[in-house]
């Protein structure tokens, strides 16, 4: 049995952010470090994060500010992104704070889910030396474009100013998030999740924070990791596939879920795509520990 544990950290402004910790069992083979996705929170997880505790991956965790929670708390600041940044911040701090406990030389992972991914992406282009991979579930990096988004990102900064708390931006459906009943009434009646439109201020965050991905994705060296599914009505298949074919890294794999939505960690598919994680990161962590052990060997003549 996996051992959870839960806490909070104080961010960079003040806000109190619930924490989960997911201890490994055994020796930890690697430590992933993991944000979730926009309207919900870590609490979603648990059967994931245990998944991967068990074949000796720790997992950290904590529910973004304005989600879950995590403060701010008043509906007013519920799910609402002033700045990027801050977001990835707060990726950043948390991840300095856990390392800080953690036993040094084990190999350390970020990633995370839709907005989680875009997270990890802004943190690894910061700095990629902190890191010895990324994980990406379902990045949403760029979107499925109707008239009224085009519209929308037009008028974005305008609207972000005067309107920044208006919830004006159309959500997706839950029936184009998952093909399965029990997982789409399982989100909508979390009461963590924040459902319905998305505001003014978000919603333009997140475009700006899709443009500098694009901008920057050749300078990622990183190996990385990415599952999508094929029929995701959400994030953008098509984005991630660019993204990886730009990539400067050559170690780079991508796992194409036939028929999947955006809800690949929560529904049905969740237990297959744990499995391909869990591989992964076993294969990264490996080739690195031949690595050093090869640098470690004496010379002979």
């Amino acid at each position: 049995m996996t051992k959870k544990e839960t806490g909070t950290f104080i961010n960079g402004r003040g806000q109190r952010l619930h924490t989960v910790q997911f201890e490994a069992v055994g020796s930890p083979k690697a430590l992933l470090i993991f944000h979730h996705g926009y309207g919900e929170h870590t609490g979603r997880y648990d059967y994931v994060f245990e998944r991967l505790a068990k074949a000796g991956i720790a997992v950290h965790s904590y529910d973004c500010h304005g989600h879950g929670r995590s403060e701010p708390h008043e509906e007013r600041s519920r799910a609402l992104i002033w700045r990027f940044h801050h977001v990835v911040d707060d990726l950043l701090a948390f991840s300095k704070h856990v390392r800080l406990g953690s036993k040094a030389g084990t190999p350390v992972y970020v990633g995370g889910q839709s907005m989680g991914a875009l997270t990890a992406l802004h943190a690894v282009l910061r700095d990629q030396s902190a890191w010895d991979g990324i994980v990406l579930g379902t990045a949403t990096i760029d979107v499925e474009w109707n008239w009224f988004l085009r519209v929308q990102a037009a008028l974005g900064n305008f609207l972000a100013a005067v309107i920044p708390r208006a919830r004006i931006v159309p959500a997706v459906r839950g029936e184009d998030m998952s093909s399965d009943r029990a997982t789409i009434e399982l989100m909508e009646t979390d009461p963590y999740n924040v459902m319905g439109n998305v505001r003014a201020r978000t919603a333009n965050e997140m475009l700006h924070a899709f443009s500098h991905v694009a901008r920057h994705e050749r300078e990622l060296e990183l190996p990385i990791y990415a599952h999508h599914g094929t029929k995701d009505r959400l994030a953008n298949l098509g984005a991630v596939r660019r993204l990886l074919r730009n990539a400067a890294s050559r170690d780079v794999t991508l796992y194409e879920v036939p028929g999947g939505y955006h809800e690949l960690f929560i529904g049905p598919e969740r237990d297959d795509i744990t499995d391909h994680i869990i591989a992964w990161v076993k294969e990264q962590s490996q080739r690195r520990a031949d690595s050093e052990a090869l640098l470690q060997r004496p010379l002979t003549s």
